[in-house]
């Protein structure tokens, strides 16, 4: 699963060079929130941790939450394009509060909660499933896209995880053109063994134009997500139109539906990449 055999342009920050004067495009913070342990008989989903957008003079905005059903599950992903199979090992995401962009300004509670067929809980509505397919791989489902990601755990030197565009069309040994990718990069100035010494960036990898860009970076408290490059946007605009999203995120402004698809793109994969990091399981400072 390795790039190794092509050579890319440069791997930088999704920035501008210091000596030019831009406007941020797209910038957000996250922190991650994990439940206080229960030890109670659980007939609901167990939710494994809450994604929190921070913004200055504001309180954390509940935007992502992570679940893990108990029970096999179809029709919590009854309005996805693919209709998906949850099982008692695969997870899922479910949108709260809406996301601060930089068009929207303060979050507006646009989701509205409905019950499980049972009654027992309420529901939120489900963005994305991810679905082992077995111990190194995995497809990650998107509501409001018709395409697919398949995951995989890489294999070289330097710890990665890969995601391709699901294309029936093309053939398997092809990855095609747009690849997200988590690397583990070391931490400047902190010990190997400290708690917050692990860190992975996400890189967006153009094999057509030989080039990968990073668009964040994720530790296990938190995400932070910066793009100033108008290039950058160009790249993901095409990563964005290769999902090929459902009508309804299209209609939206274009700006908006970018830059929400790539917070939930990226807090998804994130999360996913924490899963396999065994991070889930962890104790960390921020609890619900």
């Amino acid at each position: 699963m390795s790039s190794q055999s092509v050579v890319y342009k440069e791997d930088v920050r999704s920035e501008e060079r210091p000596s030019q004067r831009t406007r941020t495009k797209i910038q957000a913070v996250f922190q991650i929130a994990h439940p206080a342990p229960k030890f109670s008989l659980r007939l609901a989903p167990k939710k494994l941790l809450q994604i929190q957008q921070l913004v200055q003079n504001h309180r954390p905005v509940p935007v992502l939450e992570i679940w893990q059903p108990l029970f096999r599950k179809t029709k919590l992903t009854r309005d996805f394009h693919e209709r998906v199979k949850l099982r008692t090992g695969d997870v899922y995401a479910t949108i709260d509060e809406s996301y601060i962009t930089t068009s929207t300004g303060p979050p507006k509670d646009i989701f509205n909660e409905e019950q499980h067929g049972d009654g027992a809980t309420p529901q939120k509505h489900v963005v994305a499933a991810m679905c082992q397919s077995d111990e190194t791989t995995s497809t990650i489902h998107f509501r409001d896209m018709q395409c697919s990601w398949l995951a995989s755990v890489g294999t070289g030197p330097v710890r990665s995880y890969r995601f391709i565009i699901k294309d029936e069309n093309r053939d398997t040994s092809d990855p095609g053109r747009m690849i997200l990718q988590w690397e583990k990069r070391s931490k400047e100035n902190v010990s190997a063994d400290a708690l917050n010494a692990e860190q992975f960036v996400l890189l967006l990898i153009d094999r057509g134009a030989r080039r990968k860009s990073r668009i964040a970076t994720m530790t296990p408290d938190g995400f932070e997500i910066i793009v100033r490059k108008s290039s950058i946007l160009q790249y993901l605009q095409v990563c964005f139109d290769l999902m090929k999203p459902v009508v309804s995120v299209t209609v939206q402004d274009p700006h908006e539906a970018l830059e929400m698809w790539l917070y939930t793109q990226t807090l998804t994969l994130g999360a996913w990449v924490a899963y396999q990091e065994g991070w889930f399981n962890q104790s960390r400072q921020n609890c619900l």
